[in-house]
Protein backbone atom coordinates (compact mmCIF):
# COMPACT_ATOMS: atom_id res chain seq x y z
CA UNK A 1 0.00 0.00 0.00
CA UNK A 2 1.12 3.31 -0.89
CA UNK A 3 1.25 6.13 1.70
CA UNK A 4 2.82 9.53 2.33
CA UNK A 5 2.81 11.83 5.33
CA UNK A 6 2.46 15.09 5.08
CA UNK A 7 1.97 18.61 7.01
CA UNK A 8 -0.68 21.31 5.76
CA UNK A 9 -0.83 25.19 7.28
CA UNK A 10 -1.72 28.31 5.97
CA UNK A 11 -2.25 31.88 6.08
CA UNK A 12 1.06 32.65 8.72
CA UNK A 13 0.25 35.79 8.47
CA UNK A 14 3.63 36.95 10.01
CA UNK A 15 4.48 39.99 11.35
CA UNK A 16 0.77 41.18 11.06
CA UNK A 17 -0.03 44.16 12.73
CA UNK A 18 -2.31 43.02 15.25
CA UNK A 19 -4.66 46.33 14.67
CA UNK A 20 -6.64 47.11 17.52
CA UNK A 21 -4.01 45.77 20.03
CA UNK A 22 -1.52 48.74 20.35
CA UNK A 23 -2.53 49.84 23.26
CA UNK A 24 -1.90 46.58 24.93
CA UNK A 25 0.71 47.37 27.84
CA UNK A 26 4.10 46.75 26.35
CA UNK A 27 5.20 43.12 27.86
CA UNK A 28 1.76 41.86 26.31
CA UNK A 29 2.14 43.09 22.84
CA UNK A 30 5.09 42.39 22.41
CA UNK A 31 4.06 38.95 23.22
CA UNK A 32 1.37 39.30 21.17
CA UNK A 33 3.69 40.42 17.98
CA UNK A 34 5.73 37.40 18.16
CA UNK A 35 3.28 34.85 18.30
CA UNK A 36 2.83 34.06 14.66
CA UNK A 37 6.51 33.43 14.69
CA UNK A 38 6.36 31.30 17.49
CA UNK A 39 3.80 29.64 16.27
CA UNK A 40 5.70 28.77 12.79
CA UNK A 41 8.51 27.57 14.81
CA UNK A 42 6.66 25.47 16.72
CA UNK A 43 5.12 24.07 13.72
CA UNK A 44 8.27 23.36 11.71
CA UNK A 45 9.48 21.30 15.32
CA UNK A 46 6.21 19.53 14.78
CA UNK A 47 7.16 18.78 11.37
CA UNK A 48 10.83 17.65 12.10
CA UNK A 49 9.66 15.22 14.57
CA UNK A 50 7.04 13.96 12.72
CA UNK A 51 9.48 12.86 10.35
CA UNK A 52 7.05 14.11 7.50
CA UNK A 53 8.16 13.72 3.86
CA UNK A 54 6.95 17.13 2.88
CA UNK A 55 5.24 20.47 4.42
CA UNK A 56 2.43 22.16 1.94
CA UNK A 57 1.79 26.08 3.36
CA UNK A 58 -1.16 27.74 1.30
CA UNK A 59 -0.40 30.90 0.88
CA UNK A 60 -0.84 34.46 2.83
CA UNK A 61 2.63 33.72 4.69
CA UNK A 62 3.04 37.27 5.19
CA UNK A 63 0.07 39.51 6.22
CA UNK A 64 1.09 42.54 3.71
CA UNK A 65 2.70 42.31 0.18
CA UNK A 66 5.32 44.87 1.86
CA UNK A 67 7.35 41.51 3.83
CA UNK A 68 9.06 42.72 6.26
CA UNK A 69 12.72 41.66 6.07
CA UNK A 70 11.98 41.02 9.43
CA UNK A 71 9.05 38.44 8.58
CA UNK A 72 11.36 36.92 5.82
CA UNK A 73 14.28 36.36 7.81
CA UNK A 74 12.14 34.20 10.32
CA UNK A 75 10.71 32.72 7.58
CA UNK A 76 13.58 31.58 6.28
CA UNK A 77 15.44 30.52 8.99
CA UNK A 78 12.41 28.11 9.96
CA UNK A 79 12.82 26.56 6.13
CA UNK A 80 16.42 26.32 6.54
CA UNK A 81 15.69 24.09 9.58
CA UNK A 82 13.69 22.18 7.23
CA UNK A 83 16.41 21.81 4.44
CA UNK A 84 18.54 20.51 7.26
CA UNK A 85 15.83 17.78 8.28
CA UNK A 86 15.55 17.00 4.58
CA UNK A 87 12.18 17.92 4.24
CA UNK A 88 10.72 19.56 1.05
CA UNK A 89 8.68 22.69 1.16
CA UNK A 90 6.28 23.34 -1.65
CA UNK A 91 4.65 27.29 -0.71
CA UNK A 92 2.11 29.16 -3.04
CA UNK A 93 1.27 32.97 -2.44
CA UNK A 94 -2.15 34.07 -1.63
CA UNK A 95 -3.60 37.99 -1.56
CA UNK A 96 -2.05 39.39 1.56
CA UNK A 97 1.08 38.36 0.18
CA UNK A 98 1.17 38.53 -3.79
CA UNK A 99 4.01 37.82 -6.09
CA UNK A 100 5.63 41.77 -6.43
CA UNK A 101 8.49 40.78 -9.37
CA UNK A 102 9.79 44.52 -8.70
CA UNK A 103 10.23 43.65 -4.61
CA UNK A 104 13.99 42.06 -4.17
CA UNK A 105 13.06 39.31 -1.81
CA UNK A 106 15.65 37.10 0.51
CA UNK A 107 16.06 33.71 -1.13
CA UNK A 108 14.87 30.53 0.53
CA UNK A 109 17.28 27.71 0.09
CA UNK A 110 16.64 24.98 -2.37
CA UNK A 111 14.01 22.63 -0.55
CA UNK A 112 11.54 25.09 -1.28
CA UNK A 113 9.28 25.50 -4.47
CA UNK A 114 7.45 28.77 -4.67
CA UNK A 115 4.71 28.17 -7.17
CA UNK A 116 4.31 30.70 -10.53
CA UNK A 117 1.84 32.98 -11.15
CA UNK A 118 0.08 30.59 -13.73
CA UNK A 119 -0.50 27.14 -12.39
CA UNK A 120 2.10 24.74 -12.37
CA UNK A 121 2.66 21.13 -11.74
CA UNK A 122 6.10 20.10 -9.89
CA UNK A 123 6.79 16.04 -9.21
CA UNK A 124 8.62 14.21 -6.03
CA UNK A 125 9.29 11.12 -5.19
CA UNK A 126 10.04 10.31 -1.46
CA UNK A 127 12.26 7.97 0.13
CA UNK A 128 10.31 4.95 -0.27
CA UNK A 129 9.64 5.69 -3.84
CA UNK A 130 6.11 7.02 -3.60
CA UNK A 131 5.49 9.94 -6.73
CA UNK A 132 3.67 12.82 -5.51
CA UNK A 133 2.77 15.40 -8.27
CA UNK A 134 1.54 18.62 -6.05
CA UNK A 135 0.14 21.72 -8.33
CA UNK A 136 -0.63 25.56 -7.64
CA UNK A 137 -0.04 28.70 -8.73
CA UNK A 138 0.39 32.13 -6.72
CA UNK A 139 -1.03 35.35 -6.18
CA UNK A 140 0.25 37.80 -8.48
CA UNK A 141 -2.07 40.66 -7.70
CA UNK A 142 -4.21 41.23 -4.55
CA UNK A 143 -7.04 40.66 -6.45
CA UNK A 144 -7.87 37.27 -8.03
CA UNK A 145 -11.90 37.36 -8.47
CA UNK A 146 -11.88 35.01 -11.08
CA UNK A 147 -11.82 31.03 -10.45
CA UNK A 148 -8.52 29.10 -11.79
CA UNK A 149 -9.72 25.51 -11.15
CA UNK A 150 -9.93 25.17 -14.67
CA UNK A 151 -5.99 25.43 -15.16
CA UNK A 152 -6.02 22.30 -12.55
CA UNK A 153 -5.51 19.12 -14.54
CA UNK A 154 -3.77 15.76 -13.82
CA UNK A 155 -0.46 15.57 -15.83
CA UNK A 156 1.37 12.24 -16.34
CA UNK A 157 1.08 9.00 -13.96
CA UNK A 158 1.53 9.45 -10.28
CA UNK A 159 0.50 7.83 -6.94
CA UNK A 160 -1.07 10.65 -5.30
CA UNK A 161 -1.90 14.21 -6.72
CA UNK A 162 -2.15 17.65 -4.64
CA UNK A 163 -3.66 20.81 -5.08
CA UNK A 164 -2.62 23.91 -3.50
CA UNK A 165 -5.33 26.51 -3.65
CA UNK A 166 -5.82 29.95 -1.96
CA UNK A 167 -9.10 30.71 -2.43
CA UNK A 168 -12.98 31.02 -1.40
CA UNK A 169 -15.82 27.94 -1.54
CA UNK A 170 -18.35 29.92 -2.25
CA UNK A 171 -21.25 28.71 -0.59
CA UNK A 172 -18.94 30.03 3.20
CA UNK A 173 -17.15 32.31 2.74
CA UNK A 174 -19.57 35.13 4.45
CA UNK A 175 -16.15 36.58 6.77
CA UNK A 176 -13.54 36.50 3.79
CA UNK A 177 -13.11 38.54 0.64
CA UNK A 178 -14.06 36.01 -2.16
CA UNK A 179 -11.21 35.30 -3.88
CA UNK A 180 -10.23 32.53 -6.92
CA UNK A 181 -13.51 31.15 -6.23
CA UNK A 182 -14.32 27.64 -6.54
CA UNK A 183 -17.41 25.00 -6.10
CA UNK A 184 -16.50 21.59 -4.23
CA UNK A 185 -18.22 19.98 -6.77
CA UNK A 186 -15.50 21.21 -9.08
CA UNK A 187 -12.38 20.33 -7.63
CA UNK A 188 -13.93 17.18 -6.74
CA UNK A 189 -13.93 16.44 -10.52
CA UNK A 190 -10.54 17.10 -11.19
CA UNK A 191 -9.96 13.60 -9.87
CA UNK A 192 -7.26 14.97 -7.44
CA UNK A 193 -6.18 12.58 -3.79
CA UNK A 194 -6.08 15.72 -2.06
CA UNK A 195 -7.11 19.56 -1.89
CA UNK A 196 -4.64 21.96 0.04
CA UNK A 197 -6.77 24.82 0.83
CA UNK A 198 -5.71 28.32 2.33
CA UNK A 199 -7.49 31.44 2.98
CA UNK A 200 -10.44 30.70 5.45
CA UNK A 201 -9.29 31.09 9.00
CA UNK A 202 -11.22 28.05 10.64
CA UNK A 203 -10.21 24.34 10.26
CA UNK A 204 -12.72 22.64 7.89
CA UNK A 205 -13.26 20.12 6.10
CA UNK A 206 -15.17 20.54 2.87
CA UNK A 207 -15.34 16.98 1.92
CA UNK A 208 -13.63 13.58 2.67
CA UNK A 209 -13.48 12.27 -0.72
CA UNK A 210 -11.28 13.53 -1.95
CA UNK A 211 -10.35 15.47 0.73
CA UNK A 212 -10.91 18.90 0.75
CA UNK A 213 -9.96 21.13 3.60
CA UNK A 214 -8.77 23.86 5.34
CA UNK A 215 -6.49 23.81 8.16
CA UNK A 216 -7.19 27.28 9.57
CA UNK A 217 -4.82 30.22 9.85
CA UNK A 218 -1.53 29.49 12.71
CA UNK A 219 -2.53 31.97 15.47
CA UNK A 220 -5.59 33.47 15.89
CA UNK A 221 -5.59 37.76 15.73
CA UNK A 222 -8.73 39.13 17.06
CA UNK A 223 -11.70 38.11 19.23
CA UNK A 224 -13.39 36.04 15.65
CA UNK A 225 -10.12 33.67 16.03
CA UNK A 226 -11.04 32.10 18.85
CA UNK A 227 -9.99 28.39 20.21
CA UNK A 228 -6.57 26.57 19.17
CA UNK A 229 -4.94 27.15 15.80
CA UNK A 230 -1.68 25.42 14.14
CA UNK A 231 -0.44 22.58 12.32
CA UNK A 232 -2.68 19.37 10.82
CA UNK A 233 -0.59 16.58 9.81
CA UNK A 234 -2.19 14.43 6.90
CA UNK A 235 -1.69 10.59 6.45
CA UNK A 236 -3.05 9.87 2.89
CA UNK A 237 -3.11 6.25 1.41
CA UNK A 238 -4.62 4.43 -1.54
CA UNK A 239 -7.67 3.72 0.72
CA UNK A 240 -7.96 6.22 3.45
CA UNK A 241 -7.06 10.07 4.79
CA UNK A 242 -6.33 11.03 8.03
CA UNK A 243 -5.94 14.80 9.57
CA UNK A 244 -4.22 15.10 12.99
CA UNK A 245 -4.43 18.28 14.58
CA UNK A 246 -1.70 20.03 16.43
CA UNK A 247 -2.28 23.27 18.39
CA UNK A 248 0.77 25.58 17.90
CA UNK A 249 -0.47 28.90 18.72
CA UNK A 250 0.75 30.58 22.07
CA UNK A 251 -2.59 32.81 22.59
CA UNK A 252 -5.40 31.82 22.26
CA UNK A 253 -8.82 33.60 21.89
CA UNK A 254 -11.77 32.52 23.94
CA UNK A 255 -15.17 33.46 25.71
CA UNK A 256 -16.09 32.90 29.55
CA UNK A 257 -19.69 33.21 30.32
CA UNK A 258 -21.25 33.52 33.84
CA UNK A 259 -24.38 33.26 34.69
CA UNK A 260 -25.54 35.32 38.09
CA UNK A 261 -28.87 34.46 39.47
CA UNK A 262 -31.75 37.70 40.15
CA UNK A 263 -30.45 40.19 42.29
CA UNK A 264 -26.74 38.48 42.77
CA UNK A 265 -24.60 40.77 45.14
CA UNK A 266 -21.18 42.54 43.85
CA UNK A 267 -19.43 40.07 45.70
CA UNK A 268 -20.67 36.86 44.02
CA UNK A 269 -19.92 38.44 41.22
CA UNK A 270 -16.48 38.66 42.48
CA UNK A 271 -16.01 35.47 43.46
CA UNK A 272 -17.27 33.62 39.87
CA UNK A 273 -15.57 36.02 38.08
CA UNK A 274 -12.29 35.27 39.97
CA UNK A 275 -12.34 31.46 39.93
CA UNK A 276 -13.24 31.23 36.55
CA UNK A 277 -10.58 33.53 35.45
CA UNK A 278 -8.10 31.45 38.12
CA UNK A 279 -8.99 28.13 35.66
CA UNK A 280 -6.64 29.13 33.15
CA UNK A 281 -3.89 30.87 35.19
CA UNK A 282 -0.89 28.35 35.06
CA UNK A 283 -1.22 26.95 31.58
CA UNK A 284 1.49 26.89 28.71
CA UNK A 285 -0.66 29.31 26.86
CA UNK A 286 -1.92 32.99 27.11
CA UNK A 287 -5.52 33.69 26.86
CA UNK A 288 -7.55 36.86 25.75
CA UNK A 289 -10.74 36.46 27.12
CA UNK A 290 -14.15 37.50 26.70
CA UNK A 291 -16.26 37.91 29.38
CA UNK A 292 -19.65 37.78 29.10
CA UNK A 293 -22.72 38.11 32.16
CA UNK A 294 -25.53 36.76 31.57
CA UNK A 295 -28.17 38.36 34.44
CA UNK A 296 -32.05 38.84 34.38
CA UNK A 297 -32.36 42.10 35.05
CA UNK A 298 -29.40 45.21 35.23
CA UNK A 299 -27.63 45.78 38.22
CA UNK A 300 -24.97 47.65 39.81
CA UNK A 301 -22.32 46.01 37.62
CA UNK A 302 -20.32 48.71 35.31
CA UNK A 303 -18.58 46.95 32.84
CA UNK A 304 -16.18 49.65 32.06
CA UNK A 305 -15.35 49.67 35.84
CA UNK A 306 -15.00 45.61 36.34
CA UNK A 307 -12.66 45.42 32.95
CA UNK A 308 -10.41 48.17 34.11
CA UNK A 309 -9.84 46.83 37.60
CA UNK A 310 -9.75 42.99 36.11
CA UNK A 311 -7.03 44.19 33.62
CA UNK A 312 -5.32 46.09 36.31
CA UNK A 313 -4.70 42.82 38.22
CA UNK A 314 -3.04 41.13 34.78
CA UNK A 315 0.62 39.60 36.29
CA UNK A 316 2.65 41.31 33.09
CA UNK A 317 5.73 39.50 34.64
CA UNK A 318 4.61 36.29 34.05
CA UNK A 319 5.70 34.14 30.74
CA UNK A 320 2.03 33.75 29.70
CA UNK A 321 -0.75 35.88 30.67
CA UNK A 322 -5.02 36.01 30.88
CA UNK A 323 -6.37 39.08 29.89
CA UNK A 324 -9.85 40.14 30.04
CA UNK A 325 -10.19 42.57 26.67
CA UNK A 326 -14.26 43.24 26.87
CA UNK A 327 -16.57 42.53 29.40
CA UNK A 328 -20.16 42.20 28.14
CA UNK A 329 -23.72 42.21 30.04
CA UNK A 330 -26.31 40.45 28.57
CA UNK A 331 -30.06 40.66 29.83
CA UNK A 332 -31.60 36.96 29.73
CA UNK A 333 -34.91 38.03 30.75
CA UNK A 334 -36.01 40.37 27.56
CA UNK A 335 -39.06 38.30 26.82
CA UNK A 336 -40.87 41.65 27.58
CA UNK A 337 -38.69 43.95 25.80
CA UNK A 338 -39.44 41.74 22.16
CA UNK A 339 -40.67 44.29 19.43
CA UNK A 340 -41.26 46.66 22.35
CA UNK A 341 -40.84 49.80 20.17
CA UNK A 342 -43.73 48.37 18.14
CA UNK A 343 -45.86 49.30 21.30
CA UNK A 344 -44.88 52.61 22.61
CA UNK A 345 -45.80 56.00 22.30
CA UNK A 346 -43.12 56.77 20.24
CA UNK A 347 -43.34 53.60 17.75
CA UNK A 348 -43.20 55.50 14.74
CA UNK A 349 -40.11 57.66 15.44
CA UNK A 350 -38.32 54.72 17.01
CA UNK A 351 -39.46 52.21 13.71
CA UNK A 352 -38.13 54.99 11.11
CA UNK A 353 -34.94 55.66 12.81
CA UNK A 354 -33.42 52.42 13.36
CA UNK A 355 -34.80 51.33 9.77
CA UNK A 356 -32.75 54.54 8.98
CA UNK A 357 -29.73 53.13 10.69
CA UNK A 358 -29.90 50.33 8.61
CA UNK A 359 -28.07 51.66 6.07
CA UNK A 360 -24.52 51.61 6.45
CA UNK A 361 -23.66 55.42 4.92
CA UNK A 362 -26.34 56.93 7.32
CA UNK A 363 -25.04 54.15 9.97
CA UNK A 364 -21.07 55.33 9.43
CA UNK A 365 -22.56 59.44 9.04
CA UNK A 366 -23.85 59.25 12.50
CA UNK A 367 -21.15 57.55 14.33
CA UNK A 368 -18.40 59.24 11.88
CA UNK A 369 -17.71 62.20 15.40
CA UNK A 370 -16.15 59.14 16.93
CA UNK A 371 -13.52 58.06 14.34
CA UNK A 372 -12.57 61.64 14.60
CA UNK A 373 -12.12 61.94 18.26
CA UNK A 374 -8.50 61.11 18.58
CA UNK A 375 -9.22 59.79 22.83
CA UNK A 376 -11.52 57.55 21.51
CA UNK A 377 -11.29 56.23 17.84
CA UNK A 378 -7.91 54.03 18.21
CA UNK A 379 -9.89 51.69 20.35
CA UNK A 380 -12.41 51.01 17.38
CA UNK A 381 -12.45 48.56 15.48
CA UNK A 382 -13.13 47.58 12.04
CA UNK A 383 -16.91 46.38 12.30
CA UNK A 384 -18.50 44.05 9.91
CA UNK A 385 -21.76 43.89 8.40
CA UNK A 386 -22.72 41.43 11.25
CA UNK A 387 -21.48 43.54 13.88
CA UNK A 388 -22.99 46.70 12.89
CA UNK A 389 -26.49 44.90 12.53
CA UNK A 390 -26.06 43.41 16.31
CA UNK A 391 -24.65 46.32 17.49
CA UNK A 392 -28.12 48.09 16.37
CA UNK A 393 -29.94 45.64 17.91
CA UNK A 394 -28.28 45.92 21.23
CA UNK A 395 -29.22 49.44 20.89
CA UNK A 396 -32.55 49.23 20.42
CA UNK A 397 -32.50 46.49 23.40
CA UNK A 398 -30.50 48.65 25.63
CA UNK A 399 -33.29 51.79 24.43
CA UNK A 400 -35.92 49.93 25.64
CA UNK A 401 -34.68 49.11 28.82
CA UNK A 402 -33.81 52.69 29.77
CA UNK A 403 -36.94 53.90 28.71
CA UNK A 404 -38.67 50.97 30.82
CA UNK A 405 -36.30 52.18 33.96
CA UNK A 406 -37.23 56.08 33.38
CA UNK A 407 -40.98 55.78 32.64
CA UNK A 408 -41.33 53.62 35.73
CA UNK A 409 -42.30 50.26 34.04
CA UNK A 410 -39.52 48.30 36.04
CA UNK A 411 -40.56 46.14 38.25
Amino acid sequence: MKEIKFLHIADLHLDSPFIGLSTLPQPLFSAVQESTFQSLERIITVAINEAVEFVLIAGDIYDSEDQSVRAQARFLKEMKRLEAAGIKAFVIHGNHDFIDKHKEKLQLPKNVHVFSEQVEMVTMETMNGVNVHIYGFSYGERHIRVSRVNEYNKQGEANFHIGLLHGSELSSSEDHDVYAPFRIQELSKKGFDYWALGHIHKRQLLTESPTIYYPGNIQGRNRKEQGEKGASIVTLSDSNTTIDFIATNPIIWEEVIISLPENSEINTFYREITKRLAAYYGQSNSFFLHVIVQMPNKQKINSTDWLQMLQEETDLTSNTFVWVHKLTIELTNQSDLKNWQERHLASKEITQAFERLQDESVFYQTVEALYFESGVSRYLEDLSEEDRQQMLKSALTELGTTLKEVEGDEK
